[in-house]
């Protein structure tokens, strides 16, 4: 046996083991993916919105993919995967540059910037539910405001493993304490976020979700300066007390899911108390459970379409 095929021989070799590796490398880590997502549903709290899903999906295409031993290679279309499309903005300079998106670590909550191609000014603040992380509400904050500069911030509490904005008694009572501690310290970031990024307070709105959104509210009533626009998804009051708060410069969209066993029965006191304090405040119930889906995406759309122009102007 000649030197060249035995060298050719070991490199293919080497090139199967490789790709057998890689392989069940990656059903192993859908495996996980798989059984992460059983885990967050059966919570009745806080749930994964429907639309920061997509991840187990995918893997099953994976899996599938894997189970089929291709016959012969065939060259990829570029066109019908859209990589072409990717390297014309690449060319052009139109992606995000390196860093974009990374997580930042420099202030008292870690934080990701995610910056549009054609931006107008506007920032949109995310704030995630329990069991989550800053990521979870990128795709759909990219959907009802794609022009729009994305501030996602991690909740700094972790309690029972999850992520959350302040800690909890129970499903539908929280540490007042604790809620009171975090919201002065998200007010301070905010400030400092603001200034080092040259963010519009009149141009920022504050989408919350769940856990997240609770957080907006308390915020709100603690600190009535700082949120002029806020949209509040399957949110609840949670602050106890008697509380003096101005909110008449402030907007707010509320967004309940009639089948939401847990939060719906709470959106009512969320609104009036909102309003008593001068707020102006537009309910939407829509049919859904905990979760979000396509039409939170449209009237949220909706709204924004007419409240940040009215905030524009003023």
């Amino acid at each position: 046996m000649g030197k060249p095929y035995f060298h050719a021989l070991i490199a293919g070799l080497s090139l199967f083991t490789v790709a057998h590796t890689a392989s069940a490398r990656g059903i192993a880590d859908c495996d996980k993916l798989q059984t992460s997502k059983a885990q967050v549903l059966s919570s009745t709290v806080d749930p994964l919105p429907n639309v920061d899903l997509n991840r187990v999906d995918v893997c099953a295409d994976k899996e599938q993919a894997v189970s089929q031993a291709p016959v012969k290679a065939t060259p990829i279309n570029v066109v019908a995967t859209g990589s072409a499309s990717i390297l014309k903005k690449a060319v052009k300079g139109e992606l995000q540059t390196e860093g974009e998106g990374s997580l930042h670590e420099d202030l008292s909550f870690k934080y990701r910037i995610y910056r549009p191609e054609a931006p107008n000014g506007d920032t949109m603040v995310l704030l995630h539910g329990s069991g989550q992380d800053e990521t979870s509400l990128v795709s759909f904050g990219s959907k009802i405001a794609p022009n729009a500069m994305l501030l996602a911030v991690r909740g700094r509490v972790v309690q029972d493993g999850s992520s959350r904005w302040y800690r909890r008694l129970t499903p539908v009572s929280f540490d007042q304490k604790d809620i009171r501690s975090e919201a002065k310290a998200f007010a301070e970031f905010l400030k400092q976020v603001t200034q080092q990024y040259k963010i519009d307070p009149n141009r920022t709105t504050f989408l919350g979700y769940s856990n997240g959104a609770n957080l907006v509210n308390a915020v709100m009533m603690l600190y009535p300066d700082l949120v002029k626009q806020a949209v509040l998804l399957r949110s609840m009051p949670v602050l106890t007390g008697t509380i003096a708060a101005n909110l008449a410069n402030a907007r707010v969209l509320t967004v309940s899911g009639a089948s939401d066993q847990l939060y719906a029965p709470y959106a009512p006191a969320l609104e009036d108390m909102l309003r008593s304090h001068g707020a102006r405040v537009e309910a939407r119930s829509i049919k859904s459970d905990h979760g979000l889906g396509k039409d939170d995406v449209k009237v949220v759309s909706e709204w924004l379409s007419g409240a940040t122009a009215q905030l524009k102007k003023n």
